[in-house]
C-alpha cells in the first residue's frame, strides 16, 4: 500500500544532519552543541514521486497530503482548509504592465486566513505525537487558528497575545475554548518555560534562535507550499512572480519549497521569483536583500497599521527563498498599504492591511520602472480585514435619510 505520506525525516538546514520525525521545537541538536540554533526542516522521498504525488485537480490541503509530513491519516484535522480561489485582477495587469496578475484569497480559509493551513499541519502532528496542548504567541489570525484546529482535535489551546492586538480576535480565540491572555513585556522567556516545563507544544514559526526563541515548529509551515501546489493547478503552469507579505518567513518559505518540490518531482522546470514585501516600519528582509547579507540582522521596528508583518528579525529562510528563486524585498508604507486596500475593495475583495502588502509591493516595484511585460505575477492575500480595526477606520459611516426618494437623493446620487 502506498505510503500515506512521503515524508522521510527532518533535515537540518545549516548542516545537513537527519533525524527522524518527531516533535523537535529545539531545531538541530548538532548544531546547538556547536553553539548556534539551526532550524529542521521535513524532507520526502521525492525520488520515488510519480503523477500521483498531485490530485488530478486543484484540492483542499489534505488533497496533497504525500506531500505533507503527517505519516497517518487517522490524525489528520481539518475543518476544509485550502483550495482558495485565484482571481484575476485585470485593473492591476494594465497598471503595473503585466500580462495577468491574481490574487489568491485566502480568506475563504475557515478562519479567514493563510494560518489554517499552518494549523491543520501542526495540529495534526500534535495530535499524531499525542500531545495534549498547544500554545502560540499571536498578533491575532495565528492564535484564532490555532484555537480551531485545537478546538476540532480535542486538545488545550493556549494564545498569548501582544498589547494592541485587535478585541475581535481575542475575543474569538476565547470563543473556540481557547485561553487567550495579554501579555506585557517580552513573551519569549514564559514560552521557553511554559515548552520545556510544562509540555506545552509550540505552534510558531520555524525559525529557532531568531529574537531569542529557542524553540521554532518544523511542520506547521509544511501546510504553506499547498498554496504553491493551488496555483500551479490553478493556472496551469508557474507564474513568473509571487508577491507575499511576510513577518516571521515561513510563507515565504511554505511557497518558495512547494514550488521547488514541483520541479523535483518533475512537474514543472522552474519556480517563480518569491518577492517579498514587508512594512516599512520593519522590514529585516529589506535590510538583508538590499545589504547582501548572508543571514538576516535585527532592524527597529515601529507602530504600523500592517501589525501581523511588523518584525526585528525574521528568519534566515525567508532570505534563502528569495535568494534561490531569484527573487526581492520591497519594503511599503502604511499610506500604501492603504491605498493597495482601497484598490482590492473596488475589486469585491477586503483583505487586513498587512495582506494588501503583496499589492502594494507589485505597485512600489511597477512605479520605480521595474518591468513586469508579458509577466504572469500572483499576490498573496493572506488574511481577511474584518477583525483588523485598521481595516475600516477611513471608511465614513452611511448617511440618515428619511423614507422618501426626495430624501435620499439628498444623500445619494439617484
Amino acid at each position: 500500500m502506498e505510503p500515506f505520506s512521503f515524508a522521510k525525516t527532518l533535515m537540518c538546514r545549516t548542516c545537513g544532519r537527519s533525524y527522524p520525525l518527531s516533535p523537535m521545537l529545539e531545531g538541530c541538536p548538532d548544531c546547538r552543541v556547536a553553539g548556534r540554533i539551526a532550524m529542521l526542516d521535513p524532507t520526502y522521498a521525492l525520488d520515488a514521486a510519480d503523477g500521483g504525488m498531485l490530485p488530478a485537480a486543484p484540492g483542499h490541503l489534505w488533497d496533497y497530503h504525500r506531500l505533507l509530513p503527517l505519516p497517518d491519516a487517522a490524525a489528520q484535522v481539518t475543518l476544509g482548509e485550502g483550495g482558495t480561489p485565484l482571481l484575476p485582477l485585470p485593473g492591476m495587469a494594465a497598471e503595473t504592465g503585466a500580462a495577468h496578475v491574481y490574487i489568491k484569497y485566502e480568506a475563504i480559509n475557515p478562519t479567514h486566513s493563510f494560518k489554517d493551513r499552518a494549523n491543520a499541519v501542526a495540529v495534526s502532528m500534535a495530535k499524531y505525537f499525542n500531545l495534549g496542548k498547544v500554545m502560540c504567541t499571536s498578533t491575532g489570525n495565528h492564535g484564532v487558528a490555532l484555537a480551531a484546529y485545537a478546538a476540532r482535535a480535542g486538545l488545550r489551546c493556549l494564545v498569548l497575545l501582544p498589547p494592541g492586538a485587535p478585541p475581535a480576535a481575542a475575543v474569538e480565540i476565547r470563543f473556540y475554548g481557547a485561553d487567550a491572555v495579554m501579555i506585557d513585556g517580552d513573551v519569549v522567556p514564559l514560552m521557553t518555560r511554559l515548552w520545556r516545563e510544562h509540555d506545552w507544544y509550540v505552534s510558531q514559526r520555524n525559525a529557532p534562535g531568531v529574537a531569542g526563541r529557542p524553540f521554532g515548529n518544523p511542520f506547521g509551515m509544511e501546510g504553506y507550499k499547498t498554496i504553491a501546489y493551488e496555483i500551479f493547478q490553478q493556472l496551469g503552469r508557474v507564474p513568473d512572480r509571487v508577491f507575499m507579505p511576510v513577518g516571521g518567513g515561513d510563507g515565504a518559505w511554505g511557497i518558495y519549497k512547494g514550488f521547488d518540490e514541483l520541479q523535483r518531482i518533475g512537474a514543472t522546470t522552474s519556480v517563480p521569483r518569491i518577492v517579498v514585501c514587508q512594512s516599512a516600519a520593519g522590514a529585516p528582509l529589506v535590510n538583508a536583500y538590499r545589504n547582501r547579507l548572508a543571514q538576516v540582522a535585527t532592524v527597529p521596528a515601529s507602530t504600523t497599521i500592517a501589525f501581523s508583518i511588523v518584525d526585528r528579525h525574521s528568519g534566515d529562510h525567508a532570505l534563502w527563498a528569495i535568494q534561490r528563486s531569484n527573487g526581492q524585498a520591497v519594503e511599503v508604507t502604511d499610506e500604501q498599504l492603504r491605498e493597495a486596500e482601497a484598490v482590492f475593495g473596488r475589486t469585491g475583495i477586503c483583505v487586513e492591511p498587512s495582506s494588501a502588502a503583496s499589492l502594494a509591493g507589485l505597485r512600489r516595484l511597477a512605479r520605480s520602472d521595474e518591468r513586469f511585460d508579458s509577466e504572469t505575477v500572483v499576490l498573496i492575500g493572506t488574511g481577511a480585514g474584518l477583525r483588523w480595526p485598521a481595516t475600516f477606520d477611513r471608511v465614513a459611516p452611511p448617511p440618515r435619510a428619511e423614507a422618501s426618494l426626495e430624501s435620499l437623493g439628498r444623500v445619494i446620487e439617484l
